[in-house]
């Protein structure tokens, strides 16, 4: 028997037909791949935040940044954002976790960094041998500064790439009918059919919903248990 390739993400061509056949077009004739592509990237995108916003981070890449000593500050940077060196990775929508390891000691291994939640800005603290904390704020990780050169290894959640082909794959698995129903209510919508749009947009919303709960349910038969308030994370260096 031949070998058939198999994936788990479907691919766009999948959501643009089912898109063609909501809106009765199903030979393209109307609505080809050229017309509805730049809509089933707006919904793609669309899907993501709404995933996003309830908790579901839909791709996650992991990156090693160098963060080397400047020598008339004495200390690495107080930064990693789109304009700094080195630069956060073109894709990065939002960091999750941080690690950080001298530079020099490439046999250690990673000790996690501390999220400093706060709405003022970074804590005003002198540089010492790690950086111990980060935040995330205006597009930017924020940083106190180390006295040695630091690689930080950065997860975060990815943009998504935009599909261009009807063979592309769409990397958010099982959204064929929330992306297909929400690229036909922007087609419909485009040609003026605001009463089909409105329907098709429910029903977008509504497989969205499931989608999310496929996602989040799973979590929820977790027994967790809260934290007592005198709990402070301590991070030990060795």
């Amino acid at each position: 028997m031949p070998v058939v390739p198999t994936t788990a993400y479907s691919q766009a061509e999948d959501a643009l037909n089912l898109a063609r056949a909501l809106v009765n077009d199903s030979a393209g004739v109307v609505f080809t791949d050229t017309l509805l592509m730049p809509l089933l990237n707006s919904a793609y995108r669309g899907l993501q935040r709404e995933l996003a916003e309830n908790g579901v981070s839909v791709l996650v890449e992991q990156q090693d940044i160098e963060l080397d000593v400047n020598s008339d500050t004495g200390a690495t940077n107080l930064e990693i954002s789109d304009v700094s060196s080195p630069q956060l990775p073109a894709d990065c929508l939002m960091p999750h976790m941080l690690w950080e390891r001298a530079t020099a000691n490439t046999t250690d291994t990673f000790v996690p960094m501390e999220k400093f939640m706060s709405g003022g800005g970074m804590l005003n603290l002198q540089p010492s041998s790690y950086l111990r904390l980060w935040e995330w704020r205006e597009d930017k990780i924020n940083l106190i500064g180390a006295t040695q050169s630091v690689t930080v290894r950065v997860r975060y959640e990815k943009i998504l790439p935009l599909l261009v082909l009807g063979t592309d794959p769409v990397q958010i698995r099982s959204a064929t009918d929330a992306l297909g129903f929400a690229t036909a209510a922007l087609a419909a919508r485009s040609r003026g059919a605001r009463a089909l749009a409105a329907d098709l947009l429910g029903s977008a919303q509504t497989a969205a919903e499931n989608l999310i709960n496929r996602y989040v349910r799973p979590e929820q038969t977790k027994g967790r248990r809260r934290k007592p308030y005198s709990y402070h994370r301590r991070i030990i260096y060795l």
